[in-house]
């Protein structure tokens, strides 16, 4: 998908400085991580992300991380 369309900065909605994380969000995830996800792959997707698309992108990619890191021995 083009980056053409994509703002050159995120405007950050009035409710992100009162962001509360849905319980069993792990410590790691902080609001300010869950704004910049938005911020991030909001242009990507017609209809606006919520807190938890956030959460599950977030979860997503440290799990990829954790996959790719991993020294899979035979």
């Amino acid at each position: 998908m083009s980056r053409s369309n994509r703002q050159s900065d995120c405007q950050k909605p009035e409710e992100a400085t009162r962001l509360v994380l849905p319980a069993g969000t792990p410590d790691w995830i902080t609001p300010e991580l869950i704004e910049a996800t938005v911020c991030t792959w909001q242009p990507y997707y017609k209809t606006p992300l919520t807190v938890d698309d956030a959460i599950e992108i977030i979860r997503s990619a440290g799990l990829l991380f954790d996959a790719l890191s991993t020294d899979r021995k035979a």
